[in-house]
């Protein structure tokens, strides 16, 4: 045992020491790797992870959720109350308010507080201070509930029973009156709550409710056969146009969807560990061929295949757990940046959501560790098992490897053709489960094509092409430095493929992110053409669609200078599964110049004169890919309703 210390000590500890540079480079480089993975993770999981919409604030414990696009006819609701079932129907009216004084978005949740005089959370509004029994015991009278302006409120606001709050709900202001505080509960957004037939006159939508929670009484044997029956029974009562779904359906569905976006922002945090582990294999190379006369006599005094094999392993790990350590507070320093924008991108994308606390654990430290010390094992491996296998009197032979990594170069090029032609078939396999794992696959193949197999080539290549252009302008020094370069291919091509794989990600994500930017603006040159676009106050979430009364919109039409006015309405539905956007505009107004591009070819008024006829849609191009739909199909079922695309 002393032995080998002796020998890890001698070979690996000592040489790393000499070379601080080099060395600190190298954990830097790991560091930096673990740390912009560990930091995804973490603020993947905050930002997306415990999604919980904010809309089922004070949902309770329910079996089923009744929906539909535009909201349930009130008069359903009575027809599954009068069921002899035993049901707990709950009506909610859903929609988001502005609160002025914070300049603050919140959800507003209409309720049947008579009903609901009872809820565990809203009951404790009563459960005040002795000083302010008078104001909580008047939390749910009569009278209070009578009122239009009375709203309830959570504790984390910091009002009090009697404040008065000016909210902005779609295009209207009001003042509400405080008339109790309710505890928000871990995790929650706090919402602002009234009486779902003030609600309803407050967001103009009397009639209809936006959502009706079921819940079953208990039975006894399978409970999973049991709700199953009571949600077929509830769907054959209820008319085409209304779905039965599990409670927290359309949370589920956000949550699949925002684990893809995750997934991939993941995945491209672990380009950052594909660089360190090019960087962490030149650092193996280099101390192989630096110390091959010591492993040569090391190996003629006795030391065995695997000590040596486990002394240049050993160099490894410490280097992966030194950058694993500095990358490990690193990572949870920059989690905390990027959990905000990752924030900010899924509430303008996907779905409103406020972040969750970073969960920073054990666990997320352990893998961090793992992560760092496996990524270094598997770059160091080739090199350490090069020098644990190369006999005592090749050790000495400073230029073998080199003459064999010259003489295999072209061979090697018909090895990166083959794994380029691979690449090439594996990215065109369509995605597993919503994932590109092929195309992830294809990748791999490529960096390994390239960096791998096809550098040396281009390396002795372009240093042969340059020498005498170098030595010719620059001297005999750029001459040695070239040939330099071209005489230790196996060290060069490795520093390459590190650089190679940086720029090849960076100029990736940039020709991405330009055409992105490209395509944004080209669409809404041809698609908002009008010079002012108005919307009520709030912010502009991906999941929010308020509303402009028809008698503002009518009023800024009569306004001078105002040539036509085109109106569009949006609401969220659920299609196979996954959330999507349901959008009507007023198609009659051509006073506002558009051209749309479709990808069947056709011109934009030939599809619009065939939208106007029924059962006709328009389907986006993201649309198509995600659910495999086409110009002219049929049976694209929303709401049970068949339509065309156009």
């Amino acid at each position: 045992m002393r032995a080998r210390l002796t020998l890890f000590w001698r070979l690996m500890i000592k040489p790393l020491a000499r070379e601080p540079v080099r060395t600190t480079l190298t954990i830097l480089a790991v560091a930096l790797g673990v740390a912009v993975v560990l930091a995804m993770d973490l603020a993947g999981h905050a930002a997306t992870g415990s999604f919980h919409s904010s809309l089922e604030t004070l949902s309770g414990e329910q079996n089923f959720e009744v929906t539909a696009t535009g909201g349930v006819p009130e008069n359903l609701v009575g027809k599954l109350v009068s069921l002899p079932y035993g049901w707990r129907i709950t009506p909610r009216m859903e929609d988001f308010a502005v609160l002025a004084e914070l300049k603050k978005t919140l959800p507003l949740i209409g309720l049947d507080l008579i009903a609901e005089s009872n809820h565990p959370a809203l009951n404790k509004s009563a459960a005040a201070p002795d000083e302010k029994k008078s104001a909580a015991s008047a939390a749910f009278s009569l009278e209070h509930l009578s009122a239009r302006e009375s709203i309830w409120v959570g504790n984390s606001l910091g009002k009090r029973p009697g404040d008065k709050l000016q909210l902005f709900i779609n295009d209207r202001s009001a003042t509400y009156i405080v008339r109790g505080v309710y505890p928000d509960a871990n995790g929650s957004e706090c919402a602002i709550v009234m009486d779902i037939a003030a609600a309803q006159l407050a967001l103009s939508r009397t009639g209809r409710v936006d959502r009706v929670y079921i819940r079953v009484p208990q039975t006894s044997g399978d409970t999973n056969v049991a709700l199953d029956e009571w949600q077929r029974r509830a769907q054959r009562i209820l008319p085409e146009g209304i779905q039965v779904r599990p409670a927290g359906a359309s949370t589920n569905e956000n949550r699949k969807m925002l684990a893809a976006f995750r997934w991939n922002l993941e995945l491209l945090s672990y380009i950052a560990l594909v660089v360190g582990a090019f960087l962490i294999y030149n650092t193996i190379s280099v101390s192989v061929v630096r110390r091959r006369a010591e492993i040569g006599i090391a190996r003629a005094l006795g030391a065995s295949r695997r000590q040596i094999l486990g002394a240049f392993l050993g160099e490894a790990i410490f280097i992966g757990i030194a950058g694993a350590l500095i990358g490990i507070p690193l990572g949870r320093l920059m989690a905390s940046g990027a959990v905000k924008l990752m924030g900010v991108t899924v509430t303008a994308l996907y779905v409103t959501s406020r972040p969750g606390e970073i969960a920073f654990t054990l666990w997320s430290a352990g893998l961090a560790l793992i992560v760092g010390a496996g990524v270094t094992l598997l770059s160091a491996w080739s090199p350490a098992y090069e020098a644990a296998h190369v006999p005592p009197i090749e050790a000495l032979a400073r230029g073998r490897r080199e003459f064999e990594l010259r003489v295999t170069k072209t061979s090697r090029l018909g090895i990166a053709l083959t794994l380029a032609l691979v690449a090439t078939a594996a990215s065109r396999v369509p995605p597993m489960g919503g994932k590109p794992i092929f195309g992830y696959i294809a990748a791999l193949l490529a960096v390994a094509a390239g960096g791998v197999f096809a550098i040396p080539a281009f390396v002795d290549f372009a240093m042969n092409a340059v020498s005498h252009p170098l030595q010719k302008f620059l001297g005999v020094e750029a001459l040695l430095a070239s040939r330099s370069l071209s005489g230790s291919l196996r060290r060069t091509s490795v520093l390459v493929a590190a650089l190679c794989t940086a720029v090849a990600m960076m100029t990736a994500v940039g020709i991405m992110v330009g055409s992105f930017r490209q395509t944004v603006v080209a669409w809404m040159d041809s698609e908002l053409p009008a010079d002012l676009y108005l919307r009520p106050v709030g912010n502009p979430s991906a999941d929010q669609h308020p509303t402009i009364s028809p008698q503002l919109s009518d009023a800024i039409t009569r306004l001078p200078g105002v040539r036509a006015v085109q109106r569009l309405r949006a609401y969220e539905i659920s299609y196979q599964g996954l959330p999507a956007t349901l959008g009507s505009m007023d198609l009659d107004n051509r006073q506002i110049d558009r051209t749309t591009d479709f990808l069947s070819g056709r011109s934009t008024e030939s599809v619009l004169t065939e939208l106007r006829g029924a059962h006709n849609v328009i389907v986006s191009e993201p649309f198509t890919y995600k659910h495999h739909v086409k110009a002219g199909d049929v049976q694209m079922y929303i709401t049970i309703t068949p339509a065309n695309v156009a």
